[in-house]
């Protein structure tokens, strides 16, 4: 993506005054360009592949065919598409299919503009967006499940080397490869080697569940709600 240019946006939402409310917050910051806007996840298909935006901002629970779905074929169709989840309280259960499904991201429908338009524009730069708030109430659940999930995912950041170690974090506090690179003196295409790396070594599918071990092994600290 040209960094120069603004990013573009498709939201997807049945409720037209969510619509209207994400289109005023995103659309208020000039570096960020709405260029549709869908009610199912059929209209988000056809608009995705027609429009070609940088992120597409979903909603899950939609008439028709839901965000999940939709967003599977999406990626089925160009993987290269980034795809940013909204969700609620109570939606826990959608976000392994999402992490599964390629999501690059996920933001409670409550954030405020900052969250909203920072994480719109860290998906876009190929960072993960993972709202603190989600993060908690994730890595919660899963520990009370198993309380092992935290020595596990321990047990795997240990087998990291200490750049490694460093380059997790900083995708764990949401950063691009980009930003990374910048942040510690490497070019994108070694921090890419170690995005490799990582995710090779602790199992994770993708930079938003390579996110959460992070969180889940304490290496980045999830914010208070």
């Amino acid at each position: 993506m040209d960094i120069d240019s603004p990013v573009t946006v498709l939201l997807v939402d049945d409720e037209p005054l969510i619509r209207a409310g994400l289109g005023t917050i995103l659309g208020s910051d000039q570096r960020i360009t709405i260029i549709g806007e869908a009610e199912n996840g059929h209209r988000a298909i056809e608009l995705s592949q027609r429009l070609e935006p940088h992120v597409i901002l979903m909603d899950i629970r939609m008439p028709q065919l839901d965000g999940l779905s939709a967003m599977e074929a999406i990626l089925e169709q160009n993987p290269q598409a980034r795809v940013l989840i909204l969700t609620t309280f109570g939606e826990e259960d959608y976000i392994d299919r999402a992490m599964s499904g390629g999501a690059a991201g996920f933001l409670l429908k409550s954030s405020g503009p900052e969250e909203l338009v920072g994480g719109v524009l860290a998906v876009a730069a190929g960072a993960a967006a993972l709202s603190p708030r989600i993060a908690k109430r994730v890595i919660d659940k899963l520990r009370g499940i198993d309380t092992s999930a935290a020595s596990r995912a321990q047990s795997r950041i240990s087998s990291l080397s200490s750049r490694e170690h460093d380059v997790m974090a900083l995708v764990g506090a949401g950063m691009s490869n980009a930003e990374i690179a910048g942040r510690l003196f490497l070019t994108e295409a070694t921090v890419k080697g170690h995005m490799t790396s990582i995710m090779l070594k602790v199992g994770a599918r993708n930079r938003v569940e390579t996110a959460l071990i992070a969180y889940q092994g304490g290496i980045v600290s999830p914010q208070s709600p």
